[in-house]
């Protein structure tokens, strides 16, 4: 088997002043997104939304295709 990354998403949870729950998702991640790059996106959406980051979920996607021999 071959196995190609194709894309990855994250999803963050942030807290609002209120304490409310706001769920947003994001496309385009880089493939292995490492932990200080999750964090200093996590300082920019607290920033510019005013709300408390509390957790990121990255879901990767990935191709298997069968190995051919001729």
């Amino acid at each position: 088997m071959n196995k190609n990354w194709l894309k990855a998403t994250l999803a963050v949870e942030m807290l609002t002043p209120t304490g409310e729950p706001l769920k947003q998702n994001f496309t385009g991640i880089v493939k292995d997104a490492n932990d200080e790059q999750l964090l200093a996106f996590a300082k920019v959406l607290e920033t510019v939304t005013g709300n408390d980051f509390f957790s990121a979920k990255i879901n990767d996607s990935f191709e298997y295709t069968a190995v051919t021999t001729a």
